[in-house]
């Protein structure tokens, strides 16, 4: 099992952070064993998922690339 590795938990259509905010607004949250990120995005469901799914791409290949120690 990748302890690093992050996957999407939830992405639900949600309000507006502010009152005034236009469009359609989602939450989602990403995760790995060791951490949660909840965020939330304007935009059409698709492209809230593409963005979600760049962002995973991003955080596993840097996860791949660094070599964690202790320190």
């Amino acid at each position: 099992m990748d302890t690093w590795k992050f996957e999407m938990v939830t992405i639900q259509q949600t309000k507006p952070p502010v009152p005034e905010s236009k469009g359609s607004w989602y939450q989602y949250t990403i995760a790995n064993h060791i951490t949660e990120i909840t965020g939330t995005r304007c935009g059409s469901r698709d492209e809230v998922m593409a963005f979600v799914k760049y962002s995973l791409n991003r955080l596993n290949t840097r996860h791949k690339t660094i070599a964690f120690t202790k320190a």
